[in-house]
């Protein structure tokens, strides 16, 4: 894009006059291709957010609490009143004493015959020394054949992500003044963009402006867009759903063109696109 091949420090609004001024030169035409035209998908935008469950442990424990608070109260040690009385000792428990000394004596006259046959099959042993040596070579060299190939897969699997989201602007509203777009990304830290005069005229005669552009996770995520004004509703967004592949840039345009002060945000078009070219996960 062409947003992207400016400097970081350029700010948004000459982006988006850069942006309007492409947009607007006459493009030498050629015949459209798969590879050349991206596929856009229509991303619905409600004016709630999505109902999500969340801690459904702690839910179960708060409905059941009296139930596992019963059954603890049986672990708690009850004192109880009981009064004994000491009974003869009976004589074969005294003669216990001298089998178990007997046993004894027994068990280490084994060891003894076990120590003794032990060191035999190892003086016996000492010639197939070589050969163990011999094997143990061949394990190392094929445990550090593994670790390579472990390396391997640790790098292509489990390296670097970059799996970042891109959000750009596309129109304005006719009878509405945007002065501000905040975006909160599932939960998360809201950030604000003030659009100046500059940026709205851009918006106004069909250029794109660059509003986010930052590393999100592979997953399922819940995009909350907020829009302020001068003729705007305060706290009315509109809320979509969409799911980030991984180590890909994944585009998502919201056209203001159709936005209304009546409808809310649910009358924000959205949709989005993926990047052609796939980020590499692995540092090299």
């Amino acid at each position: 894009m062409i947003a992207n091949r400016l400097h970081p420090m350029v700010p948004l609004a000459w982006r988006a006059l850069v942006i309007a001024g492409a947009l607007a030169a006459p493009a030498t035409p050629r015949a459209a291709t798969p590879e050349s035209s991206p596929t856009y998908t229509e991303v619905k935008v409600e004016r709630t957010r999505p109902h999500k469950e969340k801690l459904p442990t702690l839910q179960f424990l708060r409905a059941n609490r009296d139930f596992i608070r019963a059954r603890f109260d049986q672990l708690l040690e009850t004192p109880m009143t009981r009064r004994g009385r000491s009974t003869d000792i009976d004589p074969r428990f005294l003669v216990y004493s001298e089998l178990l000394a007997e046993a004894q004596a027994a068990q280490d006259s084994v060891a003894g015959a076990e120590d003794e046959r032990s060191r035999r099959h190892l003086i016996e042993s000492i010639a197939q020394l070589g050969t163990l040596e011999a094997q143990l070579d061949m394990v190392e060299r094929s445990l550090a054949l593994q670790n390579v190939r472990l390396a391997t897969l640790e790098a292509d699997f489990t390296g670097r992500q970059q799996t970042t989201l891109m959000v750009v602007l596309k129109g304005y509203p006719t009878d509405a003044t945007v002065a501000e777009v905040a975006l909160t990304i599932d939960d998360g830290e809201t950030v604000r963009i003030a659009l100046s005069p500059e940026q709205r005229e851009s918006l106004r005669h069909g250029g794109m402006l660059e509003i986010l552009h930052r590393a999100v996770e592979p997953r399922e995520q819940v995009v909350q867009v907020t829009m302020s004004g001068e003729t705007w509703p305060a706290g009315d967004s509109g809320f979509l759903t969409l799911e980030p592949l991984r180590d890909r840039l994944t585009f998502l345009r919201l056209d203001l063109s159709a936005v209304h002060p009546a409808q809310g945000g649910a009358s924000i078009q959205a949709s989005t696109w993926l990047h052609e070219a796939p980020i590499h996960s692995s540092d090299g």
